[in-house]
């Protein structure tokens, strides 16, 4: 038996606009790839994980400028 749980693009996207952020697709991509690179098995992938990473991404393009 194997069971897979998929998140995608629009989870991401759906996910930062609750949170009142806009991203693009792409910035949504890019957090969907950094938490595949960076995937803990025990922690697992949860809308807290994806939060974390919009957080991170948001403080990134803030300190950009």
């Amino acid at each position: 038996m194997e069971i897979n749980i998929t998140w995608s693009t629009e989870d991401v996207l759906h996910q930062a606009k609750e949170k009142g952020v806009n991203l693009t697709e792409d910035e949504a991509n890019e957090i969907l790839l950094q938490m595949e690179r960076k995937h803990d098995a025990d922690i697992g992938i949860s809308w807290t994980t994806i939060d974390v990473y919009i957080d991170d991404l948001v403080d990134a393009r803030d300190y950009s400028y």
